[in-house]
């Protein structure tokens, strides 16, 4: 099949060069621009893509709009040998072609027997009226990262009883066959994940819709996005269980609960065929401002022993964000490790972070401690706190006050961001938790991104908190059992 390709497509790669060349720069000095998580080098940056681990090298893609505010998807491509400090490798794919001429959207990377890259994607194509088609297209890298190569539409268009929100293909391997989990929306616009078969992934059969035991899951909104497939062992009852991440639109906030524009969560349980048998009902991932359509490395863990999760610290129609002023906007979460226990997913920043950020000694006292952090735009703060009594709250201060306010309770932990110098789409957020005498807590605060770990991960909360200035004034008020600091000069 062949049809022409973007008419412009000259003019936009030609401008995606132009916008690196004229701020990059700008991009690269703003205070606001982090130091530890994966960001654009300019425009902006959504979906983590085409995660793979291979010999020592983690390479990452995202969905990246260099001309921001024109949405023109492309990938994006960066590496790191240390999940912190990355090395931007240019673009890999752009909309340029018949299938994808409206964007480059989501899917994933797996390594092939010979050690080819594959890439799985969703080529987005609208007409003039709107109307929507969506194809699954396959790219390749021979040389690992070095040159990429667009190869062929490998699923056209959506199966009978779907719309064309049809997108973000997952390939796994299960005992020899390969396996695609896609989103979609069903034609009475209620969202479903499908699965695809493979002996060698380039010839797929549909096998059909996913079918889970828990009825709700038949209905949580209109369109479920960015599926992923893992499994992983529970440290409890020594169990390989299946893992499915996936992002629904359209959910309902309820309580503290789905507070973001759209959501994203996990089930756990056993996949066979395509029956779902749930044992963990679906579970949002993280109870921050910013986060969504998470993705876990390719080639990690390959025993279900391990996975490395990134998502996207962002959220959709909230590109306003004080960043874009220096013509960037949005990044990557710090990779987190899962770990599946007792049925919950644990989430913790991956240990490489202990070996960039020095300590700095602290003398916790029975009735609090201050830590002044003068030029410090990058710091974590851990430690463990008594709650049985009264609250006790981690506060960070900037050059105008408070900006940053953490709670921590006999029944939960709460995130406020009141007086930072970005709000929209929230404040404040909450996550109840079993009641506990102590609590432990992981801060991680990298320029404007702020990402909280509570007791050993049960609880995670990733949010956009743009400070002033670079001075830090870092409070913790309460009973302190234990506190590290740790910073990075800048």
């Amino acid at each position: 099949m062949t049809k022409p390709g973007r008419p412009d497509a000259a003019e936009l790669l030609a401008a995606a060069e132009q916008a690196y060349a004229t701020y990059h720069e700008q991009v690269r000095t703003d205070p606001d621009y982090p130091a530890l998580h994966l960001a654009p080098p300019v425009g902006r940056l959504n979906d983590p893509n085409g995660l793979i681990y291979k010999d020592g090298l983690y390479h990452a893609f995202y969905q990246y709009s260099p001309v921001h505010p024109t949405r023109a998807v492309f990938w994006r491509y960066a590496t790191s040998d240390d999940l912190t400090h990355w090395q931007d490798r240019g673009t890999a794919i752009a909309p340029t072609d018949w299938f994808d001429k409206n964007g480059c959207y989501s899917g994933s990377g797996f390594v092939g027997e010979d050690g080819t890259f594959e890439f799985f994607y969703t080529g987005n194509v609208k007409d003039e009226a709107g109307n929507r088609e969506a194809y699954q297209v396959l790219f390749t890298s021979p040389d690992q990262g070095k040159t990429f190569t667009k190869q062929e539409v490998f699923i056209n268009g959506p199966e009978e009883g779907y719309t064309a929100h049809y997108r973000d293909p997952h390939v796994v391997e299960r005992d020899g066959t390969f396996y695609a989990v896609i989103g979609a929306q069903r034609e009475d616009e209620t969202g479903a994940v499908v699965i695809y078969r493979s002996t060698d992934r380039r010839n797929w059969d549909f096998a059909g819709e996913i079918i889970f035991t828990d009825p709700a899951l038949a209905d949580l909104g209109y369109m479920y996005e960015c599926p992923g497939l893992i499994q992983l062992r529970d440290e409890e009852s020594g169990e390989l269980k299946d893992v499915l991440i996936f992002s629904p639109q359209g959910m309902e906030a309820d309580g503290e609960k789905y507070n973001n524009i759209f959501q994203t969560g996990y089930v756990v349980g056993t996949l066979t065929g395509t029956h779902f048998e749930v044992t963990t009902p679906f579970t949002e991932l993280d109870a921050g401002t910013e986060f969504y359509a998470p993705q876990c490395f390719h080639g990690v863990g390959a025993d279900g022993s391990q996975a490395i999760l990134q998502g996207w610290l962002g959220n959709a129609d909230q590109d306003d964000q004080p960043s874009w002023e220096n013509h960037w906007v949005h990044m990557q979460t710090y990779p987190r490790t899962l770990t599946l226990r007792g049925g919950q997913l644990l989430q913790n920043p991956v240990p490489q972070l202990d070996r960039v950020l020095a300590p700095v000694p602290v003398n916790p006292a029975s009735g609090g401690e201050i830590i002044e952090a003068k030029d410090a735009r990058v710091f974590r703060l851990r430690g463990t706190v008594k709650v049985a009594g009264t609250p006790a709250h981690i506060t960070v201060e900037d050059a105008t006050g408070q900006a940053l306010d953490i709670t921590l309770d006999a029944t939960g932990a709460a995130l406020s961001r009141a007086g930072s110098r970005y709000t929209v789409g929230g404040t404040d957020r909450r996550r109840t938790l079993g009641k506990a005498a102590e609590r432990t807590f992981d801060l991680l605060i990298d320029a404007s991104a702020t990402e909280l770990f509570v007791d050993g991960g049960a609880a995670a909360f990733a949010s956009r908190v743009y400070f002033t200035g670079t001075k830090r004034t870092v409070r913790v008020q309460g009973p302190v059992l234990s506190l590290e600091f740790a910073r990075r000069a800048d």
